[in-house]
């Protein structure tokens, strides 16, 4: 991860008063470093300048499907066991290797695009190692593992 110095962001902390103040951070191998008013820019750092925005910590997305990132808007207008007897059980069984790659690095990208550095996947049936390597190499912390799934009689 690149060195970075964010410039006079307004910071929201996440201790017991949710303190907001005005103020510089350092990120180092991903992680907070120093937080001052003004710091100097190291020769390595990329600097940003927040002096109009808000720096938030990373958000978690606590249960999310990977493997259905490329199914979203297909059938919307079933009930919940058609959609999922019809439709995404289905289309996941239906999953190549590449297609569940696509489905996994898109759905990782748009979280990291938003903000999201931390989640909670469901799993798939199929093909799931793929989904733990793009998450390996997306950067994100990753909590997830093999769908089991069971149909009663």
């Amino acid at each position: 991860m690149t060195p970075t110095l964010i410039r006079g962001g307004h910071l929201v902390t996440m201790n017991a008063k949710y303190d907001c103040f005005r103020s510089d951070l350092r990120l180092r191998d991903g992680r907070i470093a120093e937080i001052g008013e003004v710091l100097t820019p190291a020769a390595d750092e990329t600097v940003i300048d927040a002096a109009s925005r808000w720096v938030i910590p990373g958000l978690i997305q606590a249960h999310t499907h990977l493997c259905q990132t490329l199914f979203r808007g297909m059938a919307d207008d079933m009930e919940l066991l058609d959609w999922l007897r019809k439709r995404i059980w289905p289309f996941e069984n239906g999953h190549s290797e590449e297609s569940l790659r696509v489905s996994a690095r898109l759905g990782l990208l748009e979280m990291q695009l938003t903000g999201t550095t931390a989640i909670l996947d469901m799993g798939t049936v199929r093909h799931h190692h793929v989904v733990f390597e793009e998450a390996l190499h997306s950067g994100m912390r990753y909590w997830g593992g093999n769908c089991l799934m069971d149909k009663s009689p």
